[in-house]
């Protein structure tokens, strides 16, 4: 059987690299309290590396209970290394101004971590509804809208989640809810029935891709989508209760050097209707502004997650989270409802925003 060194070379190196990291920051930990075992510390660090591979590897061809477990424990060892680390660094730091007791420091290392990520996955299983007023220009009837983003189903996201995000859907007042991309997570293949959960809506939802929608192959998600009864909006318009509705995918991210000229055709966006994009990314709301769109809505940030890639992604992108207006014209970045990586939250919510649309008085 021939090798696929392009697969097999890649795997090596996160297996590495993974290994490496979990050495680096148990030593620095563990290093302030005993004597460490240099050798057994690294052999366990690549052991639970190559678990973590071999789990991811088989959950991108099929999901299984017990390597959903070893990814979502993988995840959580990635989180409490950057914790660790961090605090590590901050205990060296204090430690060259003043001595602090080694039971201080234990009960640190015990309590500080444990409890932020206790709160955190809480945080992120708990769903968010979170209200804004929007006042649009020509607005024929006002209107009650929900928004959300970022599900990622896959290893760790399964139906428990959609199936809450249904039952806080129809417990909202609204006519229609608009997913603005990220559906798939990307690390399992999607299945017809992945999304069945969603069919139980008591009101449309209309689905445009993001980034991630693209990796278990788009045409599987969108399978999918359709199979629960999600309108799928893609490159293309709809009409709703008179809102011009577009779906788009415009991303400098994914291809740099994209501009908004050369990647989709906005000719059918006329300027005297009133306007609402799906674009996954809170890219281009200028270019979007200036042909006349009244309401840009993304996701893609998660805003931040947690602590400290808010600070980190906030150098990245303009509009990180939240509700910006300029011009009469609003730009949404929703924290989104799932999670990336590990289930942790940690300055961010798990949102389903509720948008009323009002007629702007002059």
């Amino acid at each position: 059987m021939k090798v696929n060194l392009k697969f097999i070379i890649p795997e090596i190196f996160q297996t590495i690299f993974f290994a490496i990291i979990l050495f680096f920051v148990a030593y620095i930990s563990l290093n302030l309290f005993i004597n460490v075992n240099v050798y057994l510390l690294f052999s366990i660090a690549m052991l639970l590396s190559i678990i973590d591979t071999i789990s991811s590897a088989c959950e991108k061809r099929k999901t299984r209970r017990i390597t959903r477990y070893l990814s979502e424990f993988s995840r959580f060892l990635l989180w409490f290394s950057l914790m660790y680390l961090i605090l590590s660094a901050a205990i060296y730091l204090i430690l060259l101004i003043v001595k602090i007791p080694i039971v201080y420091l234990a009960i640190i290392y015990l309590t500080i971590i444990p409890l932020i990520s206790l709160y955190g996955y809480i945080k992120a299983n708990k769903i968010k509804i979170k209200e804004h007023d929007l006042f649009i220009k020509n607005l024929k009837e006002e209107i009650n809208i929900i928004h959300f983003s970022d599900v990622h189903i896959g290893s760790i996201n399964r139906k428990r989640l959609l199936k809450n995000i249904v039952n806080k859907i129809n417990s909202i007042d609204a006519e229609i809810a608009i997913l603005s991309g990220d559906l798939a997570d990307g690390t399992t293949p999607i299945e017809i029935d992945d999304f069945s959960p969603l069919a139980d809506s008591k009101m449309p939802i209309i689905f445009t891709p993001g980034n991630h929608d693209y990796y278990p192959g788009l045409e599987n998600v969108f399978k999918a989508a359709k199979n629960a009864n999600l309108k799928v909006l893609f490159n293309g318009k709809m009409e709703f209760k008179g809102l011009s509705i577009y779906g788009f995918f415009v991303s400098s991210a994914l291809k740099p050097g994209v501009t908004i000229e050369n990647s989709n055709d906005f000719s059918m966006i006329k300027s005297d209707e009133v306007n609402i994009v799906i674009n996954h990314f809170p890219i281009f709301w200028e270019e979007f502004k200036d042909m006349g769109v009244d309401i840009q809505l993304s996701g893609h940030t998660h805003g931040g997650q947690f602590y400290p890639i808010r600070f980190l992604l906030k150098s990245t992108f303009k509009y990180l989270r939240g509700v910006f207006k300029e011009d009469d014209s609003y730009l949404i970045v929703s924290d989104g409802v799932g999670t990336w990586q590990a289930p942790i939250r940690w300055g961010t919510d798990s949102e389903i925003l509720l948008l009323r649309l009002k007629r702007k008085v002059e």
